[in-house]
């Protein structure tokens, strides 16, 4: 009898770009929008760099990039050798080793949701200068989700939780956002993907589980857009 690989080691070892729901175009839905002037920006769970890649065309900041995974920051460096000002470094967001509010910009697409939320984005809140923007990319259930089902997908996931669309704007109200802006994005991607030859029947279970998931419940599982700006005054309203 097989034992499923984890979700995270299938993402790892597919290395596809632009794995989070809706793939290019739900970036490039936000990518072209960003404010100009910007001085430091930060992707957290940068993956493969592509989004870095695509980043580097729109401004002339300095682009961070970090990753738990040291096979994606290898990834994410090679694709990104050759462009100017961008940093890839292998950190966990309950780690991060930057100043406190030096970065004008912070994005996770499809990775705040794999993480403990009350811990994880104040950290992040601390390290945006005040007037920053915070982007978010990420999956959120409905009223209609079967708390079974639910379960079930926290399992899989290794979801610390599962937000709603309510859930998650009031995460970032409390943490000192205004300004949300919020945006219902197609899920299913239209980036062509191609799977390696050979994958384990673990990698093949995996793999499977995901899509009975996204397709038993595809009306109960959306992906949303946030763009949200932090408060500029000289509080921190960042939680403990």
């Amino acid at each position: 009898m097989y034992e499923m690989s984890s979700y995270h080691e299938l993402i790892t070892q597919l290395g596809i770009d632009y794995t989070h729901p809706g793939g290019k175009a739900a970036t490039q839905k936000w990518v072209k929008q960003i404010p100009e002037n910007l001085e430091n920006v930060l992707e957290v769970g940068c993956g493969t760099g592509e989004t870095l890649r695509n980043l580097r065309h729109q401004t002339a900041a300095f682009l961070y990039g970090i990753d738990s995974s040291a096979e994606m920051v290898s990834k994410a460096k090679a694709k990104t050798s050759h462009l100017h000002h961008i940093e890839v470094m292998q950190q966990n967001i309950e780690d991060l080793l930057f100043t406190h509010q030096f970065f004008d910009l912070i994005i996770s697409e499809s990775v705040l949701a794999f993480t403990p939320i009350d811990n994880c984005l104040p950290k992040l809140t601390n390290l945006l200068k005040p007037n920053g923007q915070i982007i978010l990319l990420e999956m959120a259930k409905s009223q209609t989700l079967p708390h079974i089902a639910e379960e079930k997908m926290k399992i899989f996931y290794q979801f610390p939780q599962l937000l709603s669309k309510e859930d998650w704007l009031k995460q970032l109200l409390d943490n000192g956002y205004e300004t949300v802006y919020i945006e219902k994005v197609e899920k299913e991607t239209k980036t062509p993907v191609t799977l390696p030859q050979h994958l384990s029947i673990d990698m093949l279970q995996t793999l499977n589980q995901h899509y009975q998931f996204n397709t038993e419940y595809a009306h109960d599982l959306h992906t949303y857009l946030f763009i949200a700006k932090k408060r500029g005054d000289t509080h921190d309203h960042t939680r403990n």
